[in-house]
């Protein structure tokens, strides 16, 4: 079974050899690997250049933004999958294997993903979806390396409450990529979110629990260097499936959940750079977007004192809302882009 592993770069001449290395280095060798550089002025060439491998294929493009670049890689492939891997990040050598060897057992499935290793500065994390809120509570009684089936549905709603499912960690038949008609170019951040949330409403997934990737968050990462943007969009994201949920009880509880995490993580990265305005702006943005009355007193609360807000936060769980501490490492998890 051929593989066709596309690596989008731009300007990541000092990270992507060691994303092309590990592709080239897979236990299963039938692949080629397409490195397409979005328009580099950097020393990616130049490197690539020292790889001797026929598998190897550099092509550069004008430059357009990663889904442009994904989805022109896709378009040169010529594997029955195709496998997706940031030029930051890296495989364990048997990755492709594993995934491979899933296909077969479950031949209908169209796509699988991986749990993945995360290194943050200094902050390891040795299980990403474990670090998720929500998909972490299917994993309870799922032993690590197994293989489980996630229904389009379930899937679906999952997306709608988090994003879990990294580029780096999913193989998809080519043929099923192409029928969702891979990435929206006119998104420059969220693309893989809403691919996914697109894909999932008629794809069939599996999931293997072992981490077969190791994700790396630099400080040229895109949700570090234009987070504001990045939350933006998965707020717009959002309301976009919501608004199209009507008669949908169950998906519409969800998209709530999702949205009221996501004006959180918004509103708290200007809280910790002490621009309260700011803050206050995105709660009562989030309000109006959900008429939801957590985000209203979470607004109150900003100028508060803090011996004020922890009496508030307790009030929060007597009328039944949140109320709950901040968890960063979970909110990194879902906020990484």
């Amino acid at each position: 079974m051929h593989v066709t592993v596309v690596i989008p770069t731009y300007n990541r001449g000092h990270v992507v050899m060691r994303a092309v290395t590990s592709a080239l280095a897979q236990t299963h060798a039938d692949l080629d690997v397409l490195v397409v550089d979005d328009g580099s002025t950097d020393d990616t060439a130049d490197r690539l250049k020292t790889i001797e491998d026929p598998r190897l294929q550099y092509v550069v493009r004008s430059h357009a933004g990663v889904s442009a670049t994904r989805n022109a890689g896709v378009k040169l492939a010529t594997g029955h999958f195709v496998s997706f891997l940031d030029s930051d990040d890296e495989w364990k050598p048997h990755k492709l294997e594993c995934e491979l060897a899933f296909f077969e057992k479950h031949p209908e499935v169209d796509a699988v993903f991986t749990d993945l290793e995360k290194y943050d500065g200094d902050v390891f994390v040795p299980s990403f979806m474990r670090e998720s809120p929500l998909f972490s509570r299917r994993l309870t009684e799922v032993c690590r390396g197994e293989g489980i089936l996630v229904p389009s549905r379930e899937m679906y709603l999952y997306l709608l409450q988090e994003v879990f499912v990294k580029p780096s960690a999913l193989t998809m038949r080519l043929d099923a990529f192409r029928c969702a008609g891979g990435f929206d170019e006119r998104w420059s951040s969220s693309e893989d979110w809403e691919f996914l949330l697109r894909f999932a409403k008629w794809g069939r997934f599996g999931y293997i629990d072992e981490p077969l990737v190791i994700l790396r968050i630099s400080r040229d990462s895109l949700h570090r260097v234009d987070q504001p943007r990045g939350e933006t969009a998965m707020l717009g994201l959002l309301a976009r499936e919501r608004d199209a949920l009507a008669g949908d009880p169950q998906a519409l509880a969800a998209v709530r959940r999702g949205l009221r995490e996501r004006v959180k993580q918004f509103a708290w990265y200007y809280e910790d750079r002490r621009q309260c305005a700011t803050a206050i702006g995105i709660y009562l943005r989030g309000f109006r977007l959900m008429h939801d009355p957590e985000l209203l007193l979470r607004a109150a609360a900003v100028w508060l004192p803090q011996a004020a807000r922890d009496r508030l936060g307790k009030a929060f769980k007597l009328r039944g809302f949140a109320g709950e501490p901040r968890l960063r490492t979970s909110s990194r998890v879902s906020s990484i882009r």
